[in-house]
């Protein structure tokens, strides 16, 4: 399998942490969006509608429930892996930025994984002068 090494800024890796946050909580009935919306005007209405949504993605599960970060119980299985997928990816770039900024909130213990979530990647940093 090839691989491929990206340099991000951290600014960068944030916000692809938080676009692919949004598609896997979207994925697990979470249908916010809510860091895509943040900067835009309507964000408060556009939110109410795309929780609507939910009943679309997650048709199975009762209104405003979600499936968890590893997707478990949901019966679409490309749906479940790319639940489980995105969870770790988002999770672990956002582990990583708090280790490497001293931060201790929820972020700050490892990263669950399960047999979905994929071959697991690697995130150095170092600080600029």
């Amino acid at each position: 399998m090839r691989k491929y090494t990206i340099t991000l800024n951290e600014e960068q890796m944030l916000l692809i942490s938080r676009c692919i946050e949004d598609i896997s909580r979207f994925l697990a009935g979470d249908t916010g969006l809510y860091h895509t919306i943040a900067a835009l005007d309507n964000w408060r209405e556009l939110a109410q509608k795309l929780r609507l949504m939910q009943t679309f993605v997650t048709p199975e599960l009762d209104f405003r429930s979600n499936y968890g970060w590893n997707g478990m119980h949901c019966p679409n299985e490309h749906q479940r892996k790319l639940i489980a997928q995105t969870y770790y990816l988002y999770r672990e770039m956002l582990h990583q930025y708090n280790l490497a900024n001293d931060i201790h909130n929820v972020y700050s213990s490892s990263t669950l994984r399960c047999a979905d979530s994929g071959e697991p990647i690697t995130i150095t940093w170092e600080d600029e002068e």
